[in-house]
C-alpha cells in the first residue's frame, strides 16, 4: 500500500480562539439540496464543511466545484458509506482514495467514517494515508427526519464554541434540515457565533470535547470486492482506480472487525457484482422493534425504483425478492434496503451492483 498517493495539501492545527466559532457540516452529498443550502449559507456568510461520498461527487461535478468556490471546505466521507469496522484495508482504501480522486486536489486530509463508526484499526489506517478523523459534538439525527423545528431547537440549544454540527445533504429527503437551516443560521449569529469551514486553507477540525455514542452493527458487511469492472469504471471508462482490488474472504477481515452477522444486511448480490437475468436478493432485514423492510433500486445510485416490500423480519438469510433484472437499464445501480422500526424510524443499507444484460447477451 506504499504507493498509495497522499491528498495535497496537509491541515494544520487552529491557534486557539476566545471567538464563538461553530463549525456546520454536511454529510453524504452531494445532492438536489446542495444548492439550498450553499444559498443559504450565502445570505448568512457562513462557511460550512461538506462531507461528500464519492459516488455522488462523481455524479455531481459542478456542486463540488460551487462548494469549493463559495469558500467551503470538503472532506471525505467514502464512496459508498460502508461500515468501515467490517471492511478490509483493501476496501477501505478502495473508498476512500477513489472519493479523493472524485473531489480532485480538494481533498485536505479529512475523513469522516460512516455512522461515526471506527475501530483502532480504521484510525491507523487513516493516519496511514494521511488523514484526520473528523466526528462531531451536536448531533440533531436530522436524517430521522423529526421535523425542522426540532432539529432547529437541538443546534440552538446545544451550541458551543467549537461546535462541531452533523447534518445531511444527501442520502434523502432533506426539506427538513432546508428548513432548519433557515432558523438556525439566524439563530446563532444573534448570539454571536461565526460560522467557519474546516478542511482547507490550513484550517483543522478542533479537539472534539466529546465523541459521538457508538454505532449499532447495522451496517452492510462487504466481504468480497469486485473482481470484474468496479462502479467507478462502470461510469467512466477512463477514471483511475488507486487501489488494486482483489477478492476478500471473510476470515481476512482487519483485525478487530465484528464478526457476527449484522442485524440486517444484503448478502446476495454482493458489492460490486456483475448481475444479469432472474436475480435473487438475500439479506437479513431486522432490528428490535422492526415495522417492515422494503427493497429499492437506485437507478444510477439516484432514481428510486420500488422493487418490493414485507411486514416479517427476516433474521437469519432470506431470499426477500427475485427479480428480473432485464426490464431495468444496463449500468451502476445501487440496492438499497430500508428497515423501519418503531417510530417510523429506519435504517438503510446500499449495495453496488452492476447491471450488465446486454453485454451479458452479447448484444
Amino acid at each position: 500500500m506504499a504507493d498509495l498517493h497522499r491528498p495535497g495539501a496537509r491541515i494544520q492545527k487552529p491557534e486557539p480562539t476566545a471567538e464563538k466559532v461553530i463549525y456546520l457540516t454536511f454529510d453524504d452529498g452531494p445532492s438536489p439540496y446542495t444548492q439550498p443550502i450553499l444559498d443559504l449559507l450565502a445570505e448568512y456568510d457562513a462557511k460550512a464543511t461538506f462531507f461528500v461520498i464519492g459516488r455522488a461527487a462523481a455524479r455531481h461535478p459542478e456542486l463540488i466545484e460551487a462548494i469549493y468556490e463559495a469558500g467551503h471546505g470538503l472532506g471525505n466521507h467514502t464512496y459508498s458509506h460502508p461500515f468501515l469496522p467490517k471492511v478490509s484495508r483493501q476496501w477501505m482504501a478502495y473508498e476512500v482514495f477513489n472519493t479523493s480522486a472524485a473531489i480532485g486536489g480538494r481533498d485536505n486530509g479529512c475523513l469522516r467514517p460512516p455512522y461515526g463508526a471506527y475501530t483502532s484499526t480504521v484510525a491507523k489506517n487513516a493516519e496511514r494515508w494521511g488523514y484526520q478523523l473528523v466526528l462531531w459534538t451536536i448531533d440533531p439525527r436530522d436524517w430521522a427526519r423529526p421535523g425542522a423545528r426540532a432539529i432547529a431547537h437541538h443546534v440552538i440549544g446545544r451550541a458551543h464554541p467549537d461546535g462541531v454540527v452533523v447534518l445531511h445533504d444527501g442520502g434523502g429527503d432533506r426539506s427538513q434540515t432546508v428548513a432548519a437551516l433557515e432558523i438556525i443560521l439566524p439563530a446563532l449569529r444573534k448570539q454571536g457565533y461565526r460560522f467557519a469551514a474546516m478542511c482547507r486553507d490550513g484550517v483543522a477540525p478542533p479537539v472534539l470535547k466529546q465523541a459521538p455514542p457508538p454505532m449499532p452493527l447495522y451496517a452492510t458487511p462487504v466481504l468480497d470486492a469486485p473482481k470484474r469492472q468496479n462502479p467507478v469504471q462502470a461510469r467512466n471508462p477512463d477514471a483511475q482506480i488507486n487501489v488494486e482490488i482483489e477478492t476478500i474472504e471473510a476470515d481476512n477481515l482487519d483485525e478487530g472487525a465484528p464478526a457476527a452477522l449484522s442485524p440486517s444486511a444484503i448478502l446476495n448480490p454482493q458489492a460490486g457484482a456483475v448481475v444479469s437475468g432472474e436475480t435473487m436478493v438475500i439479506a437479513v432485514a431486522d432490528h428490535p422493534t422492526f415495522r417492515k423492510w422494503q427493497l429499492d433500486l437506485l437507478l444510477d445510485g439516484e432514481r428510486e425504483t420500488f422493487l418490493a416490500v414485507g411486514e416479517h423480519p427476516a433474521s437469519a438469510p432470506t431470499e426477500l425478492f427475485r427479480w428480473d433484472t432485464t426490464r431495468y437499464p444496463d449500468g451502476a445501480h445501487l440496492l438499497r434496503l430500508r428497515v423501519v422500526y418503531a417510530g417510523m424510524n429506519y435504517e438503510e443499507h446500499f449495495q453496488p451492483i452492476i447491471i450488465a444484460n446486454l453485454a451479458s447477451s452479447g448484444e
